[in-house]
C-alpha cells in the first residue's frame, strides 16, 4: 500500500520551510504562503512550518492550522 499524499496546496510538492530551510515532509504544521505584486500577475509561493512563521510575524498576527 502506498503512503497517503501530503497536502501541497497550489503547488505540486511541499516546499522547504522559508524560515529554517528544513524539509516539511510529514510536518503537521505545514503552511503555504502566496505573495503577489500588484498591479501585475506575478506570484511567489513559500512553504513554512507555522511555528517558525509565527516567530517572525509582527505582533498580533498568527497562523492557525485547519484541516483541509
Amino acid at each position: 500500500m502506498s503512503e497517503p499524499r501530503e497536502w501541497t496546496g497550489a503547488v505540486s510538492e511541499r516546499l522547504r520551510c522559508c524560515i529554517c530551510g528544513g524539509d516539511t515532509r510529514g510536518a503537521d504544521d505545514y503552511i503555504l504562503v502566496e505573495l503577489t505584486a500588484a498591479p501585475g500577475q506575478a506570484r511567489q509561493w513559500f512553504g513554512a512550518h507555522a511555528a517558525h512563521l509565527n516567530e517572525v510575524m509582527a505582533p498580533g498576527f498568527k497562523t492557525d492550522i485547519h484541516e483541509a
